[in-house]
């Protein structure tokens, strides 16, 4: 398989995975693709691992409106998927892919969001949630993307007690951190070929669907 990854800003997850992980898997990178300039951290480690980039800053992309920079970008973007054979993207990015894209790269567009979906799509996920009142638990959804804001097939997640986001100082990364184990079981899974879609639902063969957790532990 051929991935690729789509981030914004830091990617501080796609950072930590490719530090502690990446020299210990049979993994095909083959593109990372960024709107904007990439950290120094990063394009360190993407030289180290000589995996190429691609920057197409936001700001200077073509269209008066946000729809329209983000249909710019989607096209940037899958001109490069399909110049590098790519089988999935994998997504860190904060913009709206949309337009041809979806289509041709359906079921191969993943999306990592910082909430338990359905509830709190969107921007500030881990803000809406944190001040949702009822609240109880805070964690991710890895999923496909589609049409929508945050809508498309659940593949997995995580989740955290809203006490344990407390006790770590409100840290994000008490949430975020969460990805990078997501991100590597994600990859497994893929490069098994475990993920179908069964009656409207991702499936993936031989996971267990079956354990619950009670929280708080009594």
């Amino acid at each position: 398989m051929n991935y690729a990854f789509y981030i914004s800003g830091k990617s501080s997850r796609l950072i930590q995975y490719l530090s502690q992980f990446y020299e210990q898997k049979n993994l095909e990178i083959k593109l990372v693709v960024s709107d904007s300039i990439l950290e120094k951290e990063l394009e360190s480690i993407l030289n180290q691992f000589n995996i190429p980039s691609r920057i197409f800053e936001y700001k200077k992309l073509l269209g008066k409106t946000y729809k329209e920079k983000n249909r710019t970008l989607s096209d940037r973007i899958m001109y490069e998927l399909d110049a590098h054979k790519i089988d999935y993207c994998l997504s860190f990015g904060s913009h709206i892919l949309s337009g041809v894209l979806l289509d041709k790269y359906k079921n191969r567009l993943i999306n990592f969001h910082p909430a338990i979906l359905p509830m709190y799509p969107g921007k500030n996920a881990i803000d809406q949630a944190v001040c949702a009142e009822n609240t109880f638990l805070v964690g991710n959804t890895v999923h496909f993307i589609d049409e929508g804001v945050d809508t498309g097939k659940i593949i997995m997640q995580s989740v955290i007690p809203l006490e344990s986001f407390f006790s770590n100082n409100n840290d994000y990364d008490a949430i975020l951190n969460l990805q990078i184990e997501m991100l590597d079981k994600l990859l497994l899974i893929l490069e098994e070929d475990r993920v179908q879609i069964q009656d409207g639902r991702v499936k993936i063969i031989g996971a267990d669907y079956n354990k619950s957790n009670l929280y708080p532990f009594i």
